[in-house]
């Protein structure tokens, strides 16, 4: 029952109301002189009008004096005065502001339901629902044969795919019947009806005895009585539905009425006028009578509500009622069904239906008495207080529910004629409007209030920043005076400026920063704000004026005037704390709350604040974070702050709110994102870019900023080259003979102008426009000079266009002006003023035009030939210009009229190259009379220079810029058509080709097998069999030919010629062995067949086709190639194609076109397509591609890691083939057997770990410092490997792949990963995935460094797996950082003082966790020490460094060094070898090291006993058991001492319980040390000695030494032993078992598992020590019989016998 009576004007009938915060909303209750209440707004505007105010109860009228109205309107107290406030109801409304929020979250969510939902209740009962058997979810289908529960998805995906279930189908769960189940007998089904007690029963009603029982009964089974019941159940269901549409319908009524209720209408509306009336009459009375008041509202209010309570328990009953006759009606319908008739109990059924019809359905309104209740008032309010307000009448109505037979003489309404359903009630407009209003409008556009003001003062929007230089400033970030002032972006103010919302999640808001702190915690002000900024300025102009306040006065929270010196402008404060440590001059912590800077200043930097500007205007500076980003190593640092501070710019930035949190001092932060407004450069992208900080959810969406201004591009286009245009240019960049770039020669006076006005433009700037955040694609000006490859003299700027983002500050640019790529740091990158941008680019990008590499990449000897062309006027022919951007052309140098150069031809001069197409590049004089290798021309031999031994000093950087793999791919330039010569035909799926640009390379072969075979008399072979290659001479042209036998008759072969595709028979005494050199070269003759054309019928050609196809192959005189997929039975698919001219008529050119012999022959009806080629899927076409010139290979050197189709090598004929076809060639290659089955793949889940060091003291190169200090290195002996590794990645993927930028990716996946600077692949790990940039963080394991990696540059073949990880992970023993970690310069310095030179190594500890702790030696130099020395490091065990001082020395002899320079090379120190090496005269000091000495001393102290170490057992025979095994190579061994020992260890551990808590801490770590430390299980102290010690963690690992297990502790739970604490031995050993060893080939569990059965709890067993290893125990173990313990491991496998 609700209580909470809302209290109304009887005037306005308007809500009383009370805000706490806003006194302007409040509408209290006031008296009127005859005591009844009236609103404060009533009041006040009836004042206002000078009209007497009526009492709405008693129609009182009360005038006001006219003198007093002005005075009424101006004070408020004034108003109070004359109409007093109504304390009481006051105080009764602020009551209910206090449970208000209860109130509303009771409500949330629960809209008033006053009518049931028949449609749903009707659904679920026809519908029942169940849980789904797979996926547990809640469904209504069910398999129709097996009768499981099953939803949609999972029946569809396994329960249908299983093949004897394929047929089933879905349907709706049946209806269950739960009322045949024995009401007795819970678990018993009612099988049985009993005529005499005319009931259902069970099995144990009817045979077990008892009150109930129905043992010698009557009894028949359900189903005969169920054929005698069928007819009435079938007669009562028209009852059943009757009442179904009656409860309907009274269900209706009770929501009418309820509603009704709720609205305050009808009774209802009486009620509340009621309670109204007794309010005003109270009023006068009500400190009196309140007892009495709260009794009779009581009263009425459980008048009121008494209705309500009887209608919902009504409605409940009404639901229940519906289910169960709807429930019933349904199983009724089924009875229908036979099936479903032999399942059903009818006599429960009917007994259930009876039930139903005598369901109460009528609604009846209940009264105790026949008179209406009314309020009575009693005037004799003084004598009989009691009786002043009573209730008379009727105080309780209770709505009831009846059945029909209950209702008696009523007229009883008809029934509804079907189901009444609730009505659609009118929706209240206010509460739509307001779930509008609350819920945020994400599709809206943020509004920005961009009307920022023409002033400014020098302090802009980060007036704090300076506040470092006040006199006792907190760590901020502080603007430098010598910045600029600020620039204020003009734009056009929205009309709802003026009145700004309040900031809200997913809002966006333009603003200034006006303070930085770090990252997470900085101040901003909203651009709409600036009036109110400026305002306020000018009022504190003179606030120096103003009065000072008291000392003893200031207290902290209170607000004044604070003058903050940088910015020489008075700001509003707010006092922090107070330091009263000098009580004369306490300094005052104060928090400027419009900029958010916190100041020290003393009591003369205080003003007091007007009280005008106390709240007005509001704090505004607000607090922000900025979001999704951490910073990356630990913790923020000032550098970070500043970075933001020069990103911002003070100018205008944008905030995207993400999330809105209280903070800790109630005040509220926001956590967004930051974005400038000029640039759109977001903060936190900067931040990570920068690698200041990480980003907690990479893929989080940054939506964009509307009014960010578009940023410049520049054109890049080559429309005006076109095909057969002819044009002088200037080649400025050479990539590769299928990339360079080429610049008009007309444009290269622009060019030069474009370039001063760059470096005018650019050169006497600082930092003014530098670029934070580098994105992909943008357009910036680079300053050559911090290039280190660029390869133009004088350096400059340009303009350049960002392809790649690299990491560590770098980016691959583009010179879209001369093409050069080039790698620049992001501080050489400035934005590009906008009339740079209007120029298009100067450059174009070509590639030559008919040539194509062999095995599809160019060597650099065909990059230098081009590039000796670079500073000349070539003559460019436009040839094709439809390739992806880039032109295809042929190069002339013309510089000699009379020796014309074609730069296509001397690619394929210098066999760079082959030609294809219609090209004739092959095909002139020049090129076929001369000879010429594959070598450069550029390149010269090398002068061997002898020199003395050299001593490098310094590494010089060669200005060339280096060639990337990937750059020496050849372009796809269409379908690569080779001219072939057809060497004999037999049908389209048998023909042998020559390639034409290979004729001369195997005619120079044929040359040299005539001189041999010609010259030298070579004995042949014995025996010749079959498949044989030979050499013999041929019949019809009478020379030496390669050959392979095919048959052997007698002394007769029958031989096939690989070269020449012919089939002859020759003695077999002409035949010769072949030798290596001549069986290395692949044939000439290439097997083919046509690819993708079939016969019609059959798999024998037609004559018709065969015919058809040699006439067209005889009726064109060049006829080219094209290889289609992988190599079938040795014969290679292609098309064969011709380049068909067309004759024009008379006035009409000639037209060409190519033409496909293979489709000609379908076009002709001569053959079908082959479909099975058609369904290939792309990724087999990809394959086939891929091995597109492998035919070209003819040598086959690097076929294994090319994986190349293999060149024909061994021709072979079947028996079959030669006895039908005899004198026509085949194919004679042998077919190999495929081992189809046998899986190739190897799943690795890392690399190999690295190998151990052989030597504790080896020669080695630091190849990587990560930011832990951790120095990656290998030995000096594992570069032969690193080269190994190298140069086989190389060729291995040397091929793109354009599948891997699709590819996923795991971290810990290992991987290939190319390296940006030298672009080569090398084996790495993946460390993090970014799938929103498609780019990886891999490190390198063999060298250590990590860099970021996009997916195309990643490939998934995890080549050279065999091979340990090559680089071992070492840290600087006995030293640790001077700070909390290594900071970057002390990290920058080691980098280049040993990183890639070679340095002696000293291994001075064991291994922890895969990191070895080294000494480092460079030249003279330990490392260690050194950095000591210069205060980059300390030692861990506190000590400090050595102080060098003079000592005078004489030196007799001085190494003589000489100074050699070379203008080509690095300058070295060369050292003679002869030179004797003198001992200097001070022997006393000669060959010393200080650090050796101290390290010497440091041992001797400790060995001499300056720590404690434990007594070693000594007895060689004992008693013991093995209760731990943490190693399976050394058992710990828990010795059994007899009982005077077991006494004494019992004394000692008592002991240290007592006085372990007081016991010092350690006093120094050292490995083996005896302590005490705490076990963290049940916290006692136990005897222990160290193993590790990790400073960073502060964590210690111990060995208990009287228990053997092992722990990590930290460093406060270990004590320092006293001395007779260690006396004893500890109670176990370590020891290894004697003669035997792991057998590796057993899995670890096993061997876990059965020194468990073996040691673990089966002692006690006698130990002997036979030797020692190491100060290590060797003993045998034997059981009580003597027997060997480990003799049953042998045997089972476990161990091996040495």
């Amino acid at each position: 029952m609700e209580t909470n009576i809302q209290k109304y004007c009887p005037n306005c009938s308007q809500l009383y109301t009370l805000v706490l915060n806003a006194p302007k909303l409040n509408n209290i209750p006031l008296f009127l002189s005859c005591g009844h209440t009236m609103c404060e707004k009533c009041i006040s505007n009836i004042v206002k009008f000078t009209e007497p105010i009526e009492c709405r109860v008693c129609h009182r009228d009360m005038a006001i004096d006219s003198n007093d109205l002005v005075l009424l309107m101006q004070n408020k107290i004034q108003l109070y005065q004359l109409f007093p406030i109504n304390v009481h109801m006051l105080g009764e409304i602020y009551s209910q502001l206090l449970n208000e929020n209860l109130v509303l979250k009771k409500k949330t969510g629960k809209a008033a339901n006053h009518f049931l939902d028949i449609k749903t209740i009707i659904h679920n009962i026809d519908n029942t629902q169940g849980e789904c058997l797979e996926c547990h979810i809640s469904t209504s289908k069910m398999c129709q044969q097996c009768g499981i529960i099953l939803c949609d998805p999972c029946f569809n995906k396994t329960h249908k795919n299983f093949v004897i279930f394929k047929n089933h189908s879905l349907k709706n769960i049946e209806p269950l019947n739960n009322s045949n189940n024995c009401t007795t007998h819970k678990d018993k089904s009612l099988d049985y009806y009993c005529k005499d007690c005319l009931k259902s029963i069970c099995m144990d009603c009817m045979m077990v005895g008892g009150v109930n029982s129905c043992k010698n009964h009557d009894t028949v089974s359900i189903q005969e009585i169920n054929e005698t019941l069928i007819e009435d159940v079938n007669n009562i269901y028209p009852k059943v539905d009757e009442i179904f549409r009656r409860l309907t319908k009274t269900a209706s009524d009770i929501g009418h009425l309820l509603y009704n209720i709720e609205n305050g209408m009808d009774s209802s509306c009486e009620s509340t006028q009621m309670i109204a009336n007794i309010e005003q009459h109270f009023s006068k009375l009500i400190s009196q009578i309140q007892l009495h008041k709260n009794k009779l509202i009581g009263v009425v209010t459980k008048y009121k509500y008494t209705e309500k309570d009887s209608l919902l328990k009504a409605k409940d009953d009404i639901c229940e009622s519906i289910k169960k006759t709807k429930a019933v009606m349904n199983i009724i319908n089924l009875t229908t069904n036979p099936t479903m008739l032999k399942k059903t109990n009818l006599s429960v059924l009917l007994q259930t239906a009876q039930e139903i019809v005598e369901t109460p359905w009528y609604l009846k309104k209940e009264e105790s008495s026949d008179e209406a209740m009314k309020v009575v008032v009693k005037e004799d309010i003084v004598d009989l207080i009691g009786d002043y307000v009573r209730l008379e009448g009727n105080t309780s109505e209770v709505y009831s529910l009846c059945a029909t037979s209950e209702l008696g003489d009523i007229e009883i309404p008809p029934p509804p004629p079907t189901p009444v359903y609730p009505p659609e009630l009118p929706k209240d407009v206010r509460e739509s409007n307001k779930v509008k209003e609350d819920k945020p409008n994400q599709k809206a556009q943020p509004t920005f209030y961009k009307s920022a003001p023409n002033y400014r003062t020098k302090f802009g929007s980060t007036s704090s920043l300076h506040s470092f230089s006040s006199e006792s400033s907190s760590r901020s970030i502080t603007q430098n005076d010598f910045m600029q002032k600020p620039v204020v972006q003009h734009v056009q103010p929205f009309a709802e400026s003026q009145h700004p919302k309040q900031l809200q999640e997913g809002m966006q808001e333009l603003i200034y920063i006006s303070h930085i702190v770090d990252p997470h915690n900085f101040f901003v002000q909203r651009s709409c704000h600036q009036p109110l900024v400026k305002e306020m300025m000018r009022d504190f102009r003179n606030a120096v004026s103003l009065p000072k306040p008291s000392i003893n006065h200031v207290a902290e929270g209170k607000l004044y005037l604070v003058f903050n010196k940088p910015d020489n402008l008075w700001q509003r404060c707010r006092i922090i704390s107070i330091d009263k440590r000098d009580i004369n001059k306490p300094i005052f912590q104060v928090f400027c709350i419009d900029f958010g800077s916190t100041e020290s200043v003393t009591i003369d930097k205080l003003r007091l604040l007007p009280p005008a500007r106390l709240q007005s205007p509001f704090p505004l500076a607000i607090n922000c974070s900025l979001a999704n980003c951490v910073p990356k190593s630990g913790g923020w640092t000032s550098e970070d702050s500043f970075l933001i501070q020069n990103i911002i710019d003070n100018k205008q930035a944008v905030i995207h709110v993400r999330r809105m949190c209280s903070t800790s001092n109630y005040s509220v932060k926001l956590d967004c994102d930051v974005t400038t407004f000029e640039d759109g450069v977001n903060v936190a992208h900067a931040l990570v870019y920068h690698e200041r900080a990480k980003m907690l959810d990479p893929k989080l969406h940054y939506p964009n900023i509307p009014g960010v201004i578009e940023r410049p591009k520049i054109f890049l286009s080559n429309n005006d080259l076109k095909p057969k245009s002819v044009e002088e240019v200037y080649l400025t960049t050479v990539v590769s003979p299928d990339k360079f770039f080429v610049r008009k020669r007309h444009l290269q006076d622009v060019y030069d102008k474009l370039s001063e006005d760059l470096l005018q433009e650019y050169s006497f700037i600082d930092n003014t426009g530098t670029v934070y955040l580098p994105e992909i694609g943008m357009v910036y000006a680079v300053n050559l000079n911090k290039s280190q490859n660029i390869t133009q003299d004088g350096g400059g700027w340009a303009r350049c266009i960002v392809h790649e983002l690299h990491g560590r500050g770098r980016v691959r640019a583009l010179l879209p002006d001369s093409g050069q790529l080039l790698v620049v740091h992001w501080t050489a990158l400035r934005k590009l003023h906008p009339k740079f941008t209007t120029l298009k680019a100067l450059s174009i990008e070509c590639h030559l035009a008919g040539v194509t590499p062999h095995n599809k990449k160019w060597s650099t000897g065909s990059v230098a030939l081009l590039q000796k062309f670079e500073e000349r006027i070539l003559e460019l022919h436009v040839e094709d210009s439809r390739n992806r951007g880039s032109i295809g052309v042929t190069l002339y140098d013309k510089a000699d009229e009379e020796n014309i150069i074609c730069i296509n031809t001397e690619m394929i001069k210098h066999k760079f190259a082959v030609t294809f197409g219609l090209f004739m590049f092959n095909k002139t004089n020049t090129v076929e009379d001369q000879v010429f290798t594959n070598k450069s021309p550029l390149e010269e031999p090398k002068k061997i220079k002898k020199t003395a031994k050299i001593v490098i000093l310094k590494k010089q950087h060669s200005p060339k810029q280096k060639i990337r793999d990937e750059d020496l791919e050849a372009k796809d330039k269409g379908p690569l058509r080779l001219e072939a010569k057809v060497l004999h035909y037999t049908s389209p799926s048998l023909l042998y080709v020559s390639l034409v640009h290979q004729q001369k390379v195997f005619n120079e072969l044929f040359e040299k097998i005539q001189k041999h075979y010609t010259n030298k008399k070579i004995q042949g072979k014995v025996e010749w069999k079959v498949g044989d290659r030979c050499c013999t001479i041929c019949i019809q042209s009478q020379t030496w030919r390669r050959a392979a036998i095919i048959e052997i008759e007698d002394n007769n072969a029958k031989i096939f010629y690989s070269d020449f595709a012919c089939v002859e028979t020759v003695p077999i005494d002409n035949l010769q062995e072949l030798t290596s050199e001549f069986a290395s070269i692949g044939d000439a003759a290439i097997k083919c067949h046509l690819c993708g054309v079939i016969p019609a019928v059959g798999e024998e050609w037609p004559s018709l086709t065969k015919e058809y196809l040699k006439e067209l192959l005889d009726a064109y005189k060049r006829v080219f190639i094209t290889k289609l997929g992988n190599f079938k039975d040795k014969s290679m698919p292609i098309e064969i194609w011709v380049y068909h001219t067309i004759q024009g008529g008379a006035l009409e050119p000639n037209k060409s076109e190519w033409r496909c012999l293979n489709m000609k022959i379908i076009d002709q009806g001569l053959g079908i397509p082959d479909k099975l080629l058609e369904s290939s899927t792309p990724d087999s076409n990809k394959e086939s591609t891929d091995d597109m010139l492998s035919f070209l290979n003819i040598t086959g050197s690097v076929r294994e890691w090319l994986q190349l189709e293999p060149l024909p090598s061994k021709p072979l004929i079947s028996k079959r083939e030669s006895e039908s076809c005899p004198s026509s060639p085949v194919d004679c290659e042998e077919s190999e057997q495929a081992e189809l089955g046998v899986s190739n793949t190897m799943f690795i889940s890392d690399w190999l770990p690295p190998e151990p060091l052989q030597n504790k003291e080896f020669t080695g190169v630091p190849t990587y410092i990560d930011n832990d200090g951790v120095i990656y290195l290998h030995d000096v002996s594992q570069q032969d490997t690193l080269d190994l590794i190298r140069k086989a990645l190389d060729i291995r993927f040397k091929n793109p792949d354009p599948k891997a930028k699709y590819a996923k990716w795991t971290v810990g996946e290992p991987c290939i990963a190319l390296f940006f600077l030298d672009n080569r692949f090398y084996r790495g790990r993946v460390l993090e995935v970014n799938n929103e940039t498609s780019t990886c963080l891999i490190h390198y394991i063999d060298y250590g460094n990590e860099e970021q990696c996009s997916f195309s540059n990643l490939r998934k073949s995890i080549a050279l797996y065999q091979i340990p990880t090559q680089a071992h992970k070492c840290v600087l023993n006995r030293i640790r950082p001077a700070g909390s970690q290594w900071d970057r310069q002390t990290l920058d310095y080691i980098h280049k003082s040993v990183v890639e030179k070679n340095c002696l190594v000293k291994i001075t500890g064991e291994q922890i966790d895969d990191v070895i702790p080294i000494d480092l030696k460079y030249d003279k130099l330990w490392f260690n020490d050194h950095l000591v020395d210069f205060e980059m490091a300390k030692y861990t065990d506190g000590s400090k460094a050595i102080v060098p001082k003079f000592v005078v020395t004489n030196i007799k002899n001085k190494k003589d060094t000489v100074i050699c320079e070379s203008d080509s090379g690095p300058d070295y120190i060369v050292e003679d070898e002869h030179t004797p090496l003198e001992s200097s005269q001070n022997s006393s000091l000669s060959g010393k090291d200080w650090n050796k000495l101290m390290d010497e001393e440091e041992e001797k102290q400790c060995l001499d006993g300056n720590f404690v170490l434990y007594p070693k057992n000594t007895d060689d025979e004992f008693l013991c058991n093995i209760s731990i095994i943490s190693d399976i190579n050394v058992l710990e061994l828990s010795i059994i001492h007899n009982d005077e020992r077991n006494i004494l260890y019992e004394d000692l551990y008592a002991n240290i319980q007592k006085i372990g808590y007081n016991l010092s801490p350690l006093n120094g770590i050292f490995e083996n040390k005896a302590c005490i430390a705490l076990f963290p299980e049940d916290g006692l102290w136990y005897r222990a000695s160290i193993l590790e010690y990790s400073e960073a963690k502060n964590r210690i690992k111990v060995k208990y030494v009287d228990y053997g297990n092992v722990e990590v502790i930290s460093l406060s739970d270990v004590r320092e032993i006293p001395n007779e604490l260690a006396d004893l031995p500890p109670s176990t050993v370590s020891v290894q078992l004697h003669g035997i060893k792991i057998n590796p080939l057993v899995d670890m569990d096993v061997i876990i598992q059965e020194y468990s059965n073996t040691f673990l709890g089966k002692g006690p067993f006698n130990a002997k020590v036979i030797t020692y290893n190491d100060k290590l125990p060797i003993v045998e173990l034997r059981d009580d019989n003597g027997v060997l313990v480990c003799e049953k491991l042998v045997d089972n496998g476990v161990l091996l016998k040495i």
